[in-house]
């Protein structure tokens, strides 16, 4: 059989091997002459570019693997019924952000630029801070946000959850967020054996507008929180930080962490929770675009509202005049 003979059947099989793409492609040959005829070379020179093309096709069959990859992701995985947790988290990984609403367990998802920033809420707020604690920055002030709602819902690149130390759900925001994201993410949790207290573990969001779940366990604190479970919750939210960075994400939403049936007085945590939060955006506020206080509660958004123009404090007149109350 001729050398041409032998390529061409060698071409064949690689495509029924489905190494090659299905598709009739024309011979790989000189380009066409002045008189727009191809093949204007000899016949040994046709063989030998399609000896050549035959070599790059069967060196470059990973290439060959890449080409067909969009299609493989083409594949839908349906979140609600798959049992593979990984392999829904690189499906979710390769579609657009459009694509991925698809997959959220809730239509009203609220996108990050729809929460206003605390220098647009600052407005509407009432309480001045005489004696400040942190010097103003309107660039911070629009680094943050106090949002009162369902952090479940949130379009952000990740948002935190309150967990108990074994990852596996419970109640409280803990519960909400696995029964929303869907049971593909307590069976990531599981592979991460455990949480020690004030530290953080990140996972996929799955079925959540939230691309990604930062589990953090909080301390238990009955009564006057001590020294060291201060220490605990504030490495909460430092952990779940640490985490944003070295994924490179640029949003998150925090929730209230030990203030439910863990028992942190809710006074004494937004304390612990504003300075490590200001503290924090000063030396990383060029690495996100915003960081979401997130309380469901109608006496935490008050306390946060009462406590924000300390930490996080705006002009004494604001941008609607000597009459504008802040």
């Amino acid at each position: 059989m001729s050398l041409q003979g032998r390529v061409s059947r060698r071409l064949a099989q690689l495509r029924v091997a489905g190494q090659l793409l299905v598709s009739r492609r024309p011979w790989p040959g000189p380009p066409a002459g002045p008189s727009g005829i191809r093949g204007s070379a000899s016949p040994g020179a046709r063989i030998s570019a399609g000896v050549r093309a035959w070599g790059a096709a069967a060196a470059g069959r990973t290439a060959g693997v890449r080409t067909w990859a969009p299609l493989a992701m083409a594949a839908k995985v349906d979140l609600s019924t798959s049992t593979d947790w990984k392999e829904a988290k690189s499906f979710l990984k390769g579609l657009s952000d459009k694509q991925r609403e698809e997959h959220y367990f809730c239509q009203d998802f609220v996108r990050l630029k729809k929460i206003p920033t605390w220098k647009e809420m600052a407005k509407g707020v009432s309480v001045k801070a005489e004696d400040p604690k942190y010097k103003k920055d309107k660039h911070l002030n629009e680094k943050i946000s106090l949002f009162r709602g369902d952090i479940t819902k949130l379009e952000v690149d990740a948002i935190v959850n309150a967990a108990n130390s074994s990852l596996l759900g419970g109640g409280g925001v803990d519960g909400c967020i696995h029964r929303a994201a869907g049971p593909l993410l307590t069976d990531e949790c599981r592979t991460l054996q455990n949480c020690e207290t004030g530290q953080a573990k990140i996972t996929g969001g799955y079925r959540l507008p939230a691309k990604y779940v930062i589990h953090t366990v909080g301390p238990i604190a009955h009564g006057e929180p001590s020294a060291s479970q201060a220490a605990e919750l504030r490495s909460c939210y430092l952990s779940s930080l640490d985490l944003l960075l070295e994924h490179r994400l640029r949003s998150a939403a925090f929730p209230c962490i030990s203030t439910g049936v863990f028992g942190y007085p809710n006074e004494a945590a937004a304390e612990v929770v504003l300075t490590a939060l200001r503290e924090w955006l000063e030396q990383h506020k060029d690495k996100v675009d915003r960081l979401v206080i997130c309380v469901f509660l109608e006496k935490d958004e008050d306390i946060y509202r009462q406590r924000l123009p300390h930490y996080f404090p705006m002009d004494p007149c604001g941008p609607a005049g000597p009459h504008s109350q802040l």
